[in-house]
C-alpha cells in the first residue's frame, strides 16, 4: 500500500471519529438543554402551584373569617340572658279618710274618791278625798278624815292642807309625800286617784 493511501485512511478515520465525537457532544448538549428546560418547566410549575395554592388559601381564610365572626355573634346572642320583665306597679288603694275625733267634753263638778283606811300605832285611821273640776282642771281638793289617837290627829291635821295644795298644783294624783306623814300621804293619793277616775278624767 502506498503512503498516500494510508494517509487518506488515517484522515478518514480521524474525520469519522471527530464526527462521531461531535455528534455525541451535540446529543449531550441537546439532552442537557432538554433537562434544563424540564427543570425550568418544573420550577415554573411549582411556582404556579404555590401561587395558586397561596391565593386559594388566602381566599379560604378571607371567606372563613366572616363566618367565624358571625358564629361568635350568634354565640353571644345565645349566651346573653333575656332582660327581666319590668314588674307592673299597681297603684295602692287610697286609705280611707278617718274623720277627726270629736273633742272630749270638758269635765266640771265635784267627785269623791273611796275611803281609804290606814293603820297607825294608835289604831285605824281613814281619809276620803273630794276634788272639784272646772273645765277638766282640778280647781280645789279637800279631804275628810278620822283619827283614833292624838298623834295621828296631829299628823293628819298638818299634812292634809299641804296634800290639798299639791293636788291642785300638780293637777293629778302624782304628788309628793309630806315629810313625817307617809301613811296619810299614801292614803290621800289613793283616794284622790279614785275621785279623778270617777270623773273619767
Amino acid at each position: 500500500m502506498s503512503r498516500t493511501t494510508s494517509n487518506r485512511r488515517v484522515i478518514a478515520t480521524v474525520g469519522l471519529g471527530a464526527a462521531v465525537l461531535l455528534g455525541q457532544t451535540a446529543a449531550l448538549t441537546t439532552q442537557a438543554s432538554a433537562s434544563t428546560s424540564k427543570v425550568h418547566a418544573s420550577n415554573a410549575h411549582h411556582k404556579d402551584a404555590k401561587s395558586h395554592h397561596g391565593k386559594k388559601h388566602k381566599k379560604t381564610v378571607k371567606a372563613h373569617k366572616p363566618e367565624t365572626e358571625t358564629e361568635g355573634s350568634d354565640d353571644d346572642k345565645v349566651s346573653s340572658p333575656a332582660p327581666a320583665p319590668t314588674p307592673t306597679q299597681s297603684t295602692p288603694p287610697a286609705a280611707p279618710v278617718t274623720p277627726p275625733a270629736a273633742p272630749a267634753a270638758l269635765v266640771n263638778g265635784s267627785f269623791t274618791g273611796k275611803t281609804v283606811t290606814f293603820n297607825t300605832p294608835g289604831g285605824n285611821n281613814t281619809v276620803t278625798v273630794t276634788v272639784t273640776l272646772k273645765n277638766s282642771v282640778i280647781s280645789a281638793s279637800s279631804a275628810t278624815w278620822v283619827a283614833n289617837d292624838r298623834t295621828s290627829t296631829s299628823i293628819i291635821t298638818t299634812a292634809v292642807p299641804t296634800l290639798n295644795s299639791e293636788a291642785v298644783k300638780a293637777n293629778s294624783a302624782v304628788i309628793a309625800t309630806v315629810s313625817n306623814a307617809t301613811l296619810i300621804s299614801a292614803a290621800y293619793k289613793t283616794s284622790l286617784q279614785d275621785a279623778l277616775t270617777a270623773s273619767h278624767r
